[in-house]
């Protein structure tokens, strides 16, 4: 150029910017994404293990009268219970903590807004409980399989 003047195209650098701090938060997101599918998974491991661990508990409460169902619906309530607090907390620690990240953040920028997507937090919130359920499922239902007899048999 005529007086050593270089300009540069805005738009690529908002671009060239924003694409980075996307790729970090896409980077952030599945890592947390990772964490809840690890969670799921040992929700489920938990359940299993509950299932040979109590057998002969659910053996007593069969001989008692619990039915098939019954027993089921305890292990699902039990998982339930479980995965709602697990969820709740995770919630509500994630929103505490980048509710604290913003007011820290005020103090150098204080146009900056916090806007929280309760839509994808509930939608987060309602997968993680229904895959919860679903890593629960088998193994209520071998709990709710086991006989009696057979169960009070061995100690």
């Amino acid at each position: 150029f005529k007086h050593n003047v270089d300009t540069i195209d805005v738009a690529d650098t908002v671009e060239a910017i924003t694409s980075t701090q996307r790729g970090f938060f896409d980077l952030l997101i599945a890592f947390m994404l990772l964490g809840l599918v690890v969670g799921i998974v040992a929700l489920g491991v938990i359940s299993a293990r509950a299932v040979v661990e109590r057998r002969q508990q659910i053996g007593v409460v069969r001989a008692i009268g619990f039915s098939r169902g019954m027993v089921r619906a305890t292990f699902l309530l039990e998982s339930s219970f479980i995965g709602i607090m697990g969820i709740g907390l995770g919630l509500g620690l994630g929103l505490l903590v980048s509710m604290n990240v913003i007011t820290d953040i005020r103090s150098g920028e204080p146009e900056i807004q916090l806007i929280i997507p309760w839509l994808k937090l509930g939608l987060i919130g309602l997968g993680a409980y229904l895959f919860s359920l679903i890593t629960t499922v088998l193994p209520a239902q071998q709990a709710s399989s086991i006989a009696p007899a057979t169960a009070l048999r061995y100690e």
